[in-house]
């Protein structure tokens, strides 16, 4: 082979390269990518609020659970027995405002019923939407259920009215005196405390660390177990400081996951960090009392990271997340920002 020929290649693999190199940073620059990526979620702590042992225990670890749903229920009989007493001796207290306090036992009385309206309903409406989602049941007990659901809390909300009323009434009248309401206020508490032996899950999310199991004692403030929220999904995804200049809130992404080869999960951005504590922490005091300074060297100089969080508006339920997992995300920066 001539000189020639070899020249003539190593020009052409050099163009090739170039040419290669320069596709592939227009690619980064209209797609900007990242493996440093994860999983994440909130995390709800459940703890107890009154003391006692757990009598019902309807879940167990790992299982999916609906706002509203029962978790744990403490041993409610002394509380209860508490709320009795207070009451009795509410009404011993409130022998000159006999009325007025009959008025507010008898509201508190209804919104203790038109709770315990509301709990069934959300039980029902809890059975039936999942048998709705695959058809098993015509879409009108949905209806019916969303309706019931929707009483309940309206009746909810009348009865906490009638007793804000009732206790206003009773607060403001010019006969009533310490002693009754110091009564009404230890009745309050006391049903306060019997309704906090019910404890419901606040958000649709998956039990995860329970170590719970029927008889364990609950203390109060101790916690009990953990949800992972459901609802809360989203990618956190760590870019170069160079890369965030192309990246708004709004574009779409793409994201992958190493637990599912070939899946893609489409997200949007929300936002972009506004700040990362460095590491070494220039200026901080050292052992000696001294400034620390941390040697940098000029001609190698590693680009930070900032976190760029990505919501997850539509997960796929053949392909369960989980917090924690590791993630590759790719943005469209071509597609619309809100700065656009």
């Amino acid at each position: 082979m001539s000189r020639r020929v070899q020249i003539s290649i190593v020009a052409i693999s050099i163009g090739v390269a170039l040419v290669l190199a320069g596709l592939l940073l227009r690619r980064e620059e209209r797609h900007p990518s990242t493996d440093d990526a994860y999983i994440e979620a909130d995390v709800v702590g459940i703890v107890a609020r009154v003391s006692g042992p757990i009598v019902n225990l309807p879940v167990v670890d790992n299982q999916a659970v609906r706002g509203g749903e029962l978790l744990f229920e403490v041993d409610p009989r002394p509380y209860q027995a508490a709320v009795d007493k207070a009451r009795a001796n509410a009404d011993e207290a409130g022998q000159d405002v006999s009325a007025l306090g009959d008025a507010v036992t008898s509201a508190e009385a209804q919104l203790a019923e038109a709770k315990a309206q509301l709990r069934l309903a959300r039980a029902q409406y809890a059975r039936v939407q999942p048998l709705v989602e695959v058809g098993a049941i015509p879409y009108q007990d949905k209806d019916k259920a969303d309706a019931g659901l929707a009483k309940a809390r309206s009746q909810v909300d009348d009865a906490q009215a009638r007793v804000a009323q009732a206790q206003h009434e009773l607060g403001t009248a010019d006969r009533v005196s310490p002693e009754v309401r110091a009564a009404l206020a230890d009745l309050e508490q006391s049903e306060l405390d019997l309704e906090w032996t019910r404890v419901e899950s606040p958000v649709n999310g998956l039990v995860t660390a329970l170590t719970l199991s029927l008889g364990s004692y609950a203390s109060t403030g101790s916690p009990m177990l953990s949800l992972v929220n459901t609802d809360s999904w989203r990618v956190e995804a760590y870019f170069k400081e160079t890369q965030l200049e192309r990246i708004r809130p709004g574009q779409r992404a793409r994201v992958y996951l190493p637990a599912y080869p070939g899946v893609r999960f489409e997200g949007l951005v929300q936002g972009v960090g506004w700040g990362v504590e460095q590491q070494g922490g220039e200026g901080a005091l050292g052992a000696s009392g001294v400034p620390s300074v941390s040697p940098t060297v000029d001609w190698v100089r590693m680009a930070q990271r900032f976190p760029v969080r990505i919501t997850l508006p539509d997960v796929d339920p053949e392909h369960p997340l989980r917090k924690g997992m590791r993630a590759s995300v790719r943005i469209d920066a071509l597609s619309d920002g809100e700065d656009d």
